[in-house]
C-alpha cells in the first residue's frame, strides 16, 4: 500500500511532467513568431498567451492553497515568464498586415503583463497571499487573449 506521502510526491511528479510539456510546447510555438503577422497568427499567437496565462493562474491557485512545492512552483513561473516575455519582444517587434497593428501591440502588451505578474509568481514561490493576488488578473489576462483571438 501507498503512503499519503508516496501518493501526494506522485500527484507534483504527474502535474510537473505535464507542466513542463506545455511550457515545452510553449517554447517551441513561440520560436515559430517570424515574419508578417497577419490575422490568422494574431489569434494563434493570442491563443498562446491566453493558455500561458491560464496555466499561470493554476500554479498561482496551488501556491495559495499550499499545495505547490517551492522549486516546482520557482522553476515552472519563470518558464511561463519567459516565454509570454518572449512573445511579448516579438509581438512588439514584428510587421503586421494592415488594419491589425493595435491587436498585435495590445497584445504585445498583454503577453508582457503575463510575464510581469509570472515573474511575481517565481520571485515569491511560496508566498500565498502573492500568488492569491495574481490569480485574478491572471484569469482576466486570459479572458482578454481570447478576446483578441476572435
Amino acid at each position: 500500500m501507498r503512503s499519503s506521502k508516496t501518493v501526494f510526491v506522485a500527484d507534483i511528479t504527474a502535474h510537473a511532467r505535464r507542466s513542463a510539456a506545455l511550457t515545452l510546447l510553449a517554447f517551441v510555438l513561440a520560436g515559430c513568431n517570424g515574419g508578417t503577422v497577419d490575422r490568422h497568427a494574431l489569434e494563434r499567437d493570442a491563443e498562446k498567451i491566453g493558455s500561458l496565462a491560464t496555466e499561470g493562474e493554476l500554479l498561482a491557485n496551488d501556491v495559495s492553497r499550499g499545495a505547490s512545492t517551492e522549486p516546482f512552483a520557482r522553476v515552472h513561473a519563470e518558464e511561463l515568464s519567459r516565454a509570454a516575455s518572449n512573445f511579448a519582444d516579438a509581438l512588439s517587434r514584428r510587421p503586421t498586415s494592415p488594419g491589425i497593428q493595435p491587436d498585435v501591440r495590445r497584445l504585445s502588451k498583454l503577453a508582457g503583463k503575463v510575464s510581469n505578474e509570472l515573474e511575481q509568481l517565481h520571485l515569491h514561490p511560496t508566498d500565498r497571499a502573492v500568488a492569491r493576488s495574481l490569480e485574478r488578473p491572471l484569469t482576466e489576462d486570459a479572458e482578454a487573449a481570447d478576446k483578441l483571438a476572435k
